[in-house]
Parts: structure tokens; C-alpha cells; sequence
């Protein structure tokens, strides 16, 4: 509209309608490069036009068809408007621009052949002028360029890929004297007839100088002239040796176009920057390996953490703040970009609550925004920016169409499509977010792992090229490495027979902590930072692999390989350790070798194994612990301990479960107290945290076989793995469970089953839970932002309608829930009036007063005591008669027993 009262009129390019126009674009284009003031210019193709006109015989004047077909982008845009698999197959787009060459009258292309010439000779002007072209650009601009004749050979290495698996790739070492065509050394290489017959990739990377493929042309090429009114070509052509050329694997991962026969990877040539001189990079063996590691999402992951042998792609998306590494959301991009899908379209929804959304592992349909990946900024994120607050870096790229309007929570899906409109993946976060862009990237990492792990189920069509492609670039490093002998197109399809654990998830042998223990170990949540070294053992080589002075992860959320995380959960702050594992795939040892990537491809491995060494630097604490210690002395945690010691005190118990017991914090304690426990017990779903939990326990119980213990009636002590919202007979009718800042971990709806299990049929005389005060919140949250640590609970965020009237967030990221006051006694009544018990209310943290503790505390004690000792006969809804375990043997017994220990 302002152009318009301007006066100003835009030219729109017209838009090319019919097969035919298309073509003549690209007649007018391939017929532009062979115009003299084009080849004047300082362009790419200077270096080979002057290689022909030096070449001498019938091949005088006469450039390959395929440097035309490679690196003119005009010419490569053309060929995809013509046929869009052009973009996928080199050989498409040499057959349509050896046509548009014979279709001109001023260019000629000798039957039989790949070259392409001019009918009338070049100038004198620009033979002389092409003839003396062989300048070395110095590194001056503009007026100052000089240049220097080039006198000495070019050195450099590329990689020799066989299109069999069973050989592998091996560094290749060119040399191109100064006035040789370095496709014909290339050529020699293939052994192929002549330059002509070698086909060029499109370019790897945006680099300086870009690294592209090289390999034969085949001897049949696609029928397409009849787009030109041509004679068709023939199918074979003289001179090249290769018949029914085989498909290379490993160069079309890389390339995401067909490559057939033996390959050859090389970063040489000529480039605008280079004025049009030759010039040439070394690519390496391990750089080779990283590009084919980079292909997919977890291993860009690695890359991006530079560290192949100890990250791992994350199973859970916690926080932004708690993340490190490429995001998910960039990653799957680069996914679709390499392998010429469509960009992912995030897809964000509303939920009425977080029932709705519990366990959905499929998009359902809704009112529900989309946001295209790799679109254009639009006015929305102020909107969002104003609701949000933070998080928002990583969307910031994006557009979202039909925002939701509510508070949330989120959830988010996405679909990826092909170029064509066929349904690549579909799925959608199992979890539901408070925040717009941790839901989209949560979608982004439940498609890259369901990718990874079911990559099988990807709706692909034998029609698209990268069918084959894509369905093996997992293949590849999930598997072995597979020999096709079959060269027909179906051999493409066939997945690698020989499993190679992708993550060499072996296990860890001869672990060995030095250093005294500080009692400072990880938790879930908790962002560690570790210093690591891996070195390659064998029987005649100890070479370091990798290392890091500072590696930070999130622990817990699989982060890095998990032998390293296993290993961290023994340690405490300051501790060394080393460990050994069995070898992950070679290309991983040979990604992260570097420069004796070369030497160690000529070792035998077969019986080497890899050595982790470890030292724990630091720990800093889940956003919960932080915020409660910024406000609190004795922390909060240490407080919720000694409150839940004195109720086992006051109620003189022989029995405690501790019913979510995590890494064991209150059998520490506890064991130190003077009380008439002869009997406890740990639940936990987290093995890693039993773990833990079995550690502090055996510290105190089997020193030297004399226990440390303050309380001389103990006698034994289980540690069992199961879920809390199930009945197991073993731990039913125990004098006293504790529930210590648990259930706010379960949905709200598995917190009421937990209630109905814990007093229904497990029944003990006293249950004491604890769980977060949101009405707290708002000044736990001050406290933070005042000690400039407003990184805390960034994540999740919900007006809560408490006496503060303020908003307020959760106290930690996986959070399911957190209550008010008059949430969690409506709760606890309930319950206690459906099973007997009394509950009284208390809590810890603050004075009680508005707005209560911050931590808030139900204890239920039963109406109607068990009579008599625990040790003999007990009583509750589950038994009819006297309980004991000789005559309950039919009741469930769902946990599993990690460890134990009786005395004596």
C-alpha cells in the first residue's frame, strides 16, 4: 500500500509455467558460461576452461559436463525446476544440462561423450588471457591484489570411500602439479577414462572451500531428451569400465544425494574468494568420521559437546538453563535440512489439565497453534515475551499461528514432511509444559529419539531418493557393518544384520574411587561437572581420545553414556575414579582420535577396551535446594529430617519404611539417633538412587562388621525398587512411613492412589507426608532473585490464587504439581476419614504464619492402634485374621530387592 501512494511499481520475476520454459532457462544458462566476457570474470569455472584449452587432442576446448551440472547455482536451480529429484541425483542433472548443451547451436557435445565446447574457437584475447591464469592469491584486496605464478606442486589428503562396506574408508593423499587438471588426478584415482566421466556432488558445508564428492558416472544416464527435442543419448559410453555401478552407502549419508561406485571426498578446486585459481584442503580421517556422525541428530549432539565418547543425547528436557549442547529444536532442523525434508511444524495446545495430557504419545486435534521451525519473526513474541518472561531464545526463529491464550499448560507436536507432502513422523510430548518453548523442545527431542530408536516405522516411498539414505544413516551406527553384494535397488533398503550397541552401553569393569568422601554426590537434577580423560588401551597402543578440563551435565536425564553417569553416582565432590569399557564403533574411536585417527584405522581393536578417567570438580544443587538454601539454616531439607526424627522418637517405633526414599538422606540421619528401630525399610522407583541409598546404609551397618549405630536393638535393613502407589506385603503394617517431598513427583491423580495404597493396605500406625507449600513460593523466589540466582525454577510457571496474590513458580522443573494449603488438607481429610486415621497439620520452614511453612506437613495416626508387639501379629484391612508371613504368602510381593542386611 505505501508503494503504491509512492508511485512505485516492483517488476515480480515472471513465473516459469511450462516444461518448456524451463528448459530454455537452462539452454540460455549453460550457454552464458561459454561466452568469453562470463569466462573473463573472476568465477569458479576459470580453472577449467583453462585446463581446456591446455588439453590437447579432440578433447581440445572441451569442458566435463559435470563441473557445468556442479557448481553454477543458476544451472543447479534450474535442473530442480525441471525435475525436483535433480536436487537428489547428480546424474539427473548431468543428463538435462548435456541435453541444454546439444539443443544450442553455439555448443557442441560429441556424441558418446561428456564434454561440452564451444563450436567456434575461444578469442585469441581469451586464450591468451586463460592461458596465463595461474595466479596464487596472496591474501590482498581489491586495487592491491598480487599475484604470484604458481611453481610448486599441491599436496593434500582426501578420503577414499569403496561403495562396499567391508572395506573401509582410507585417506587418500593427491598431488596436482602445477599445470595438471585436478580432475584428471582425480579421474586416474577412479579409474575412469577421463575427467569427463566423473560426477561431482553438491557441496558438503558452507565453507571457505566446499568438500564435495567425486565418483564414476554411470553408464546408463536418465532419459530426459525429449524435454528438448534431442536424440536420445546413448546408454553406453566409451571408455568408462564400470558396468551396474553399486550403491555407496556412507557417500550418500553424507551427502544426502545417490552416489554410486567408489568415491572419493575432496576439498579442492576453485571459488569466488579464490579468484579462480586452484586451491585445496586437507580433510582427515577423523573429520571424515565426524561428518558422518553429524548426519544425525544424537550424533550432531556429541559433536556440538565435543565430546563424542562421553555425551549422550538426553532422554528428558528439563530446563533451558539446565540444558547443554545443541537444542533439540536445532538439531531436528539440521535433520530435515541434510536430508531435503520440509522444516518440522511445531504444533502448541492447550490443556484443561494435566490428566489430559498424561501419557500422550500421539497428536490429537485441537485448537492449536503452528510454529514453522525456520520461518520468519512475527509480532507474537512480544506477546508471549509478556506472558513468558524467559525461555524464549530458542523460538525466537519461529512463527506461531493461532497462539493459545490460556495460561497452560502446554503441549506441543510435531510433524515433519517430505519435499513431496508424504508424512515423515508424527508424535507429540508426553509431558505437558508451563512454558511455551520447553514444550516445543520437548516435541523436538521425542522425534529425534523416536528416530533413533524406531526409525523403521518412518514413512518413506521407495519413489523419494532418500529413502535408502535416511533409513541407514541410523543404521550406520546403530549396526555393524553390513556387505551388499546384491546391486539391485532393493539391496538398498536391507538393514545391517551385526548389532552394535550405539552407546557402548557395556558394562563398566574395575571401577576404583580414590579420595575421601565429602558426602557431596549428585542428585537428580543436579548440574555436574566433572574433569575426564579417555585414552584407547591395547596391546600396543595407550593413546588419549578425548579430554575435557570442565564438562558440565545435568545428572540424571542420561546426558552423557551411562557407565560415566554410574560411575558419578558412586562419587562425591573431589573424588577420582577410573573405569574400563569395551569398545563403542569404530567410526566413534576414529571421530574422536583426531589427528591418530589414521594410525589407529590401521591397529588391530579387537581386543582393546577404552579407560575412562574422572574427577568430580562441582555440584550445583537443583533449583529447589537452591532457592531453600538462599532462605534457610539449617536447609530446609535438614529440617523436614529432624522433624520426621522426632515423630519416630515420640512414637517409640520399631519398624520405618521410608516410602520414596531417593538416596537414603533420612537413614543417615537416623542411624546416628538414639531410637527402638530394629527394622527399616527404602522404596524408590530410581535404582540409581537405591544405589546411593545401599551406599549410605552399608557405610554405617558393615564397617569392619561392627556397625556404627547409636541404636544397639537394629537388626535389619531392606532396600526394595518398586513404585509406591502398589501394595507389597513386606513392608505392610510397619509402625511408621515417611513420605518426605514425594508426591508432588506423581501426577495429582497417582497422589490420591499413593494415599489409598499408604493407609488402605499398607496401614501403618503413623504416616508422615510432606510436600511443597506453592503459597510459599513467591518468597522463596525473592530470595533467589535478590542473590542474583534467578536461574531457579525458571521453567514452569502458574498464578496461584494464595493469600500473596502474586504469581509464583515451582520449586523444581519435574514437578508435577504443588498445592496450596487448603488443597493438600481437603487431601489428607479425605483419606483420613475414608481409612481411620487422624491427621494433624505442621510443617517446616517460616513461622506458620501467612503464608504457612514452606514446607507443610500431614501426620496420620491411626484411630484404633495395633495391639501388642510388631514383631508378633498385626492387624488392618488387608487381614482378616493375625497377620504373619507365613500365612500371606498369596498376598503381592511386586518390588524387587536390591540390598539388604541383617545383623549378626
Amino acid at each position: 500500500m505505501a508503494l503504491d501512494k509512492l508511485g512505485i511499481e516492483l517488476s515480480l520475476p515472471k513465473i516459469l509455467q511450462t516444461g518448456e520454459e524451463k528448459c530454455q532457462v537452462l539452454k540460455d544458462r549453460v550457454s552464458l558460461a561459454f561466452l568469453d566476457q562470463f569466462l573473463l570474470s573472476y568465477c569458479p569455472f576459470i580453472a577449467h576452461f583453462r585446463a581446456a584449452v591446455q588439453r590437447e587432442g579432440d578433447n581440445y576446448g572441451l569442458v566435463p559436463a559435470s563441473v557445468i551440472s556442479a557448481f553454477d547455482t543458476k544451472i543447479v536451480n534450474s535442473c530442480k525446476s525441471i525435475n525436483s529429484r535433480a536436487e537428489m541425483d547428480p546424474a539427473l542433472s548431468l543428463a538435462l544440462v548435456l541435453n541444454a548443451a546439444k539443443s544450442c547451436s553455439q555448443l557442441l557435445s560429441p556424441a558418446d561423450s561428456f564434454w561440452i565446447g564451444k563450436r567456434d574457437s575461444f578469442s585469441l584475447e581469451t586464450k591468451e588471457k586463460l592461458l596465463n591464469w595461474s595466479p596464487e592469491f596472496t591474501g590482498k584486496t581489491d586495487s592491491t591484489m598480487e599475484f604470484k605464478e604458481r611453481t610448486e606442486s599441491c599436496l593434500f589428503t582426501a578420503i577414499f570411500i569403496p561403495y562396499c562396506f567391508e572395506q573401509k574408508a582410507k585417506l587418500l593423499n593427491l598431488k596436482v602439479e602445477p599445470h595438471q587438471y585436478f580432475l584428471d588426478v582425480i579421474a586416474n584415482h577412479l579409474s575412469v577414462a577421463d575427467s569427463s566421466h566423473v560426477l561431482i556432488s553438491r557441496a558438503l558445508s558452507k565453507a571457505s572451500l566446499d568438500a564435495r564428492f567425486y565418483f564414476p558416472v554411470p553408464d546408463t544416464l536418465p532419459s530426459v531428451s525429449y524435454l528438448f527435442g534431442n536424440s536420445p543419448i546413448s546408454e553406453k559410453h566409451k571408455g568408462s569400465p564400470h558396468c551396474q555401478l553399486k550403491f555407496n552407502k556412507r557417500a550418500s549419508i553424507l551427502v544426502g544425494q545417490e552416489v554410486h561406485g567408489d568415491a572419493i571426498l575432496a576439498a579442492v578446486g576453485s571459488s569466488w574468494k579464490s579468484l579462480g585459481t586452484m586451491s585445496c584442503e586437507d580433510i582427515s580421517l577423523s573429520s571424515y568420521h565426524r561428518m558422518l556422525l553429524n548426519r544425525v541428530p544424537w550424533g550432531s549432539y556429541k559433536i556440538s559437546r565435543d565430546a563424542i565418547l562421553a555425551a549422550k543425547f538426553p532422554a528428558s528436557f528439563t530446563t533451558r538453563s539446565n540444558w547443554r549442547g545443541a537444542l533439540p529444536r536445532d538439531l531436528l532442523n539440521s535433520f530435515c535440512h541434510n536430508n531435503c525434508f520440509c522444516d518440522p511444524t511445531f504444533s502448541l495446545s492447550e490443556a484443561d489439565s494435566m490428566e489430559k495430557l498424561q501419557n500422550t504419545n500421539q497428536t490429537q486435534p485441537g485448537q492449536c497453534g503452528f510454529l514453522n521451525a525456520t520461518g520468519n519473526e512475527s509480532g507474537m513474541l512480544d506477546g508471549v515475551k509478556k506472558e513468558m518472561g524467559e525461555g524464549l531464545d530458542d523460538i525466537q526463529c519461529g512463527e506461531l499461528d493461532n497462539e493459545p491464550t490460556g495460561g497452560g499448560p502446554y503441549r506441543c507436536a510435531v510433524k515433519i514432511l517430505s519435499k513431496a507432502g508424504d508424512l515423515i513422523i508424527e508424535c507429540c510430548s508426553e509431558m505437558p509444559y508451563r512454558n511455551k518453548s520447553h514444550a516445543i523442545q520437548s516435541a523436538a527431542l521425542k522425534a529425534i529419539n523416536l528416530l533413533n530408536k524406531d526409525n523403521e516405522r518412518i514413512c518413506l516411498h521407495q519413489d523419494h531418493a532418500t529413502f535408502s539414505i535416511v533409513d541407514d544413516v541410523f543404521n550406520y551406527y546403530k549396526k555393524g557393518s553390513p556387505v551388499y553384494d546384491d546391486t539391485s535397488s532393493s539391496a538398498q533398503n536391507k538393514l545391517p544384520q551385526k548389532d552394535v550397541d550405539l552407546d557402548h552401553n557395556h558394562e563398566m569393569t574395575d571401577l576404583n574411587i580414590t579420595g575421601p568422601d565429602c558426602g557431596k554426590s549428585p542428585s537428580s537434577g543436579t548440574i555436574v561437572c566433572i574433569q575426564y580423560s579417555v585414552f584407547l588401551l591395547g596391546k600396543s597402543v595407550r593413546e588419549c581420545l578425548e579430554s575435557k578440563e570442565e564438562f558440565e551435565f545435568e545428572f540424571g536425564t542420561g546426558a552423557v553414556i551411562p557407565q560415566l553417569e554410574m560411575c558419578v553416582s558412586h562419587m562425591s565432590v573431589s573424588q577420582s575414579a577410573h573405569f574400563y569399557t569395551s569398545l563403542p564403533p569404530e567410526s566413534l574411536i576414529l571421530a574422536a582420535a583426531g589427528e591418530c585417527a589414521e594410525e589407529i584405522s590401521t591397529l588391530p581393536l579387537g581386543e582393546s577396551g577404552l579407560e575412562y578417567n574422572v574427577i568430580l570438580l562441582r555440584l550445583m544443587e537443583p533449583p529447589e535446594e537452591r532457592m531453600e538454601q538462599a532462605l534457610f539454616s539449617p536447609p530446609l531439607s535438614k529440617q523436614r529430617i529432624e522433624y520426621a526424627l522426632r515423630i519416630l522418637v515420640e512414637s517409640h517405633a520399631e519398624s520405618l519404611v521410608d516410602l520414596g526414599c531417593g538416596s537414603g538422606s533420612l537413614f543417615d540421619a537416623l542411624l546416628e539417633q538414639k531410637t527402638d528401630l530394629v527394622y527399616i525399610a527404602g522404596v524408590d522407583i530410581s535404582q540409581r538412587s537405591l544405589i546411593r541409598a545401599a551406599k549410605v546404609l552399608y557405610s554405617k551397618l558393615d564397617v569392619g562388621h561392627k556397625p556404627r549405630l547409636a541404636t544397639a536393638s537394629f537388626k535389619s535393613a531392606f532396600i526394595y525398587e518398586g513404585s509406591i502407589t502398589e501394595f507389597d506385603r513386606r513392608i505392610h503394617g510397619f509402625d511408621v512411613a515417611t513420605c518426605i517431598e514425594v508426591i508432588e513427583h506423581m501426577e495429582e491423580d497417582q497422589a490420591y492412589k499413593f494415599g489409598e495404597c499408604a493407609l488402605g493396605t499398607l496401614c501403618p500406625r503413623v504416616l508422615m507426608v510432606s510436600t511443597p507449600n506453592v503459597e510459599y513460593n513467591p518468597i522463596l523466589q525473592r530470595t533467589v532473585l535478590d542473590s542474583k540466582n534467578d536461574s531457579a525454577g525458571e521453567e514452569l510457571t502458574e498464578d496461584v490464587e494464595g493469600k500473596s496474590g502474586l504469581p509464583c513458580k515451582f520449586r523444581n522443573y519435574d514437578h508435577k504439581f504443588e498445592w496450596t494449603r487448603k488443597q493438600f488438607s481437603d487431601w489428607a481429610l479425605k483419606l483420613a476419614s475414608q481409612y481411620g486415621y487422624d491427621v494433624e497439620f505442621s510443617g517446616v520452614g517460616g513461622s506458620g504464619e501467612e503464608p504457612g511453612f514452606a514446607s507443610q506437613i500431614a501426620v496420620f495416626k491411626r484411630c484404633d492402634p495395633f495391639h501388642g508387639s510388631w514383631l508378633n501379629a498385626r492387624k488392618c484391612k488387608i487381614c482378616s485374621e493375625d497377620y504373619n508371613e507365613s500365612n500371606n504368602t498369596d498376598l503381592p510381593c511386586p518390588y524387587k530387592e536390591v540390598w539388604n542386611w541383617n545383623a549378626g
